[in-house]
């Protein structure tokens, strides 16, 4: 007789006892898996636009100091001191400090020329303080033109500004001394991801509590630190610390100097939830199986049903299929399964439909860029005796450069502007610009009345948080002047026709006669105009200050110099427009080796071509 076996519910038994742990075991280490990687992602994602949004905040208000102080250094330029114009501005910055001017001796060395300061004598105390280190702040500067230290462990922030005369063979270093209480304070605030402001050679300028002044190699590994010096603006990666821990770090450059955003997070406490999960899950397993052995004999149909289903749904989920939902309607532990199942299937669903959206949101973002296209006029354009032609390339989707021409009465307009920074709210501004003109181009009014209702426009739309330079000139028909009014913009460059032919360096003529406080800093401003003759066969180029800042993939500038060699140029025997935009666009692309932009580019040149 042959001998019998397991019987059939013992087999039952060890069906419903092994299939679930083996099917459940697959499921959870793929599970688990996924939901690993996507927390990971999702961690450097946050950390990554955190650190994007702390070096955004950290170059816009540091270039908004330079904004605020460059009137002054040009002030001081022009006057050789300190005007009461320049004192003003400096004392209504209340996070200004102090400004000090530092002149080459016969040595060679910078010796301190004049100081702007709230607390009087204040500023000599802090440069004796930091005498063994001056020099070589000075070496930097020298190197770099623009250095940013914070040689203190509190909210202060150097900003030294290297200032080259045209020969560049004397220059003057502006030393700005500006305090940073908010930026500073939200790099200490203690929270589960932390923030350093450090320098390219890991200097922790900001930071949690004790970490200003120390190395960041103390923190992280120098593998990471070589990494952030390649020339990259952002980047994400796991890092071991020096103590063992694993870390997520990610980086953003800020723009400005040498600075970079740094943050970190503990491996294991940005997935503890993972280890919970798994802990929960292997007590779930025990649990079940225990209940499973007792009361297959008396469910085995029913539960062997149920685990089919479940079965079923693992292989889905492996498969790619996140939408899949069990249904159990049992109310012991393999009900409980499901419903877990249930639970982790959708929340996986749900982070893939976050990544749709994105990707969506990308897409709108796009829109949005080819609507402000509309916004600009046609790059070229015959109006009465002047020929215009422009140029214009954003830094991101959306550009906060704007220009314009128009025709009013016997008078052409040409607009130009820059709010500040660039992207989405920048771009916002330069709209508000827009719909302000096309209002503004039915008044019969001059450039300084028009440029008085655009800023409360500006104002309107920003409420001082987004300002714009600006720059608006009339071109008479009947007389040939040119009227003009400068909100703090780049002065244009008169180009005038000599007898020779040919354009010389003293043929440009800046047209910087005037300036005033930029649109949206105050609603009541009140802006002055001047006037100047332009003769038939001169040119004048309007720019915004992105083309000077353009870099080559070694993160070199163009400069003011290289600029205007190229101005020169490019207009050297006064050609016609479309020339003279091809022309400079190529010498700036040629710099630029198809480096990425780090503010718009935006341009245009007029020539009067006389009555024919």
């Amino acid at each position: 007789m042959k001998k019998r076996g397991l019987s059939i519910r013992y087999k039952i038994l060890l069906l419903l006892t092994s299939l679930p742990l083996i099917t459940l075991t697959v499921y959870l280490v793929l599970a688990l898996k996924i939901f690993e990687d996507d927390k990971i992602a999702y961690v450097f994602d946050s950390s990554s636009s955190m650190s994007g949004t702390m070096a955004a905040q950290i170059k816009t208000q540091l270039n908004a100091v330079l904004g605020t102080t460059k009137p002054i250094f040009q002030d001081y330029l022009s006057q050789q001191k300190f005007s009461s114009v320049g004192e003003s501005i400096f004392q209504n910055e209340f996070n200004l400090e102090a400004i000090v001017v530092f002149k080459p001796s016969a040595t060679g060395a910078y010796e301190k020329a004049a100081v702007l300061e709230k607390v009087p004598s204040q500023t000599d105390g802090v440069l004796s303080s930091l005498q063994a280190q001056m020099s070589g702040y000075f070496a930097e500067v020298e190197a770099a033109r623009r250095v940013v230290k914070v040689p203190f462990s509190d909210d202060r922030v150097f900003i030294m500004e290297k200032v080259s005369d045209e020969t560049n063979t004397r220059n003057t270093v502006f030393l700005v001394i500006v305090k940073m209480s908010e930026a500073s304070e939200m790099f200490r605030a203690a929270m589960s991801q932390k923030m350093y402001l450090i320098s390219s050679d890991g200097t922790v300028l900001f930071g949690p509590d004790g970490m200003p002044g120390q190395k960041l190699q103390s923190t992280v590994s120098p593998q990471f630190l070589e990494g952030t010096n390649k020339q990259i603006a952002q980047g994400a990666e796991t890092d071991r610390a020096v103590d063992g821990k694993e870390l997520l770090v990610s980086f953003s450059r800020a723009g400005f100097g040498d600075l970079i955003v740094v943050t970190t997070v503990e491996k294991e406490k940005a997935l503890g939830a993972v280890q919970i999960l798994i802990r929960k899950s292997l007590i779930f397993f025990g649990i079940l199986i225990s209940v499973t052995v007792i009361l297959s004999l008396f469910a085995s149909s029913g539960l062997t049903q149920a685990l089919t289903q479940l079965f079923d749904a693992t292989k889905k989920v492996a498969e790619g299929d996140f939408n899949i939902r069990v249904d159990v309607k049992s109310n012991d532990e393999v009900g409980s399964l499901a419903d877990n199942f249930n639970i982790m299937a959708a929340e996986v669903s749900r982070l893939l439909d976050q990544t749709a959206e994105k990707a969506r949101m990308e897409s709108e973002l796009q829109t949005a860029k080819t609507v402000q296209e509309t916004l600009f006029p046609e790059t070229q354009a015959k109006i009465g005796p002047l020929s215009i032609a422009g140029y214009y390339e954003p830094a991101s989707e959306c550009g906060g450069d704007w220009w314009h021409y128009c025709q009013i009465g016997n008078k052409i307009f040409l607009w130009i502007g820059d709010a500040t920074g660039h992207g989405a709210p920048a771009a916002l501004i330069t709209s508000a610009a827009k719909s302000a003109s096309t209002i503004i181009e039915r008044l019969n009014i001059t450039p300084a009345k028009a440029l008085e209702l655009l800023n409360r426009s500006i104002y309107d739309v920003s409420k001082g948080r987004i300002m714009m330079t600006f720059f608006l000139a009339s071109f008479d028909l009947d007389t040939g002047e040119l009227a003009y009014c400068n909100a703090s913009h780049e002065a244009p460059f008169l180009m005038k026709k000599n007898e020779g032919g040919t354009l010389k360096k003293k043929d440009l003529v800046p047209l910087n006669e005037v300036n005033n406080p930029r649109l949206g800093q105050a609603r009541d401003s009140v802006y002055e105009q001047t006037t100047i003759q332009v003769e038939p066969g001169d040119l004048v180029f309007f720019y915004t200050d992105g083309i000077p800042d353009i870099q080559n993939p070694g993160k070199e500038a163009w400069g003011e110099r290289e600029f205007i060699k190229a101005l020169i140029a490019a207009n050297k025997d006064f050609p016609g427009v479309n020339d003279s935009v091809e022309r400079f666009a190529m010498s700036f692309q040629a710099h630029r080796q198809g480096a990425p932009l780090i503010d718009d580019v935006t341009f245009f040149v007029v020539k009067n071509e006389g009555l024919s």
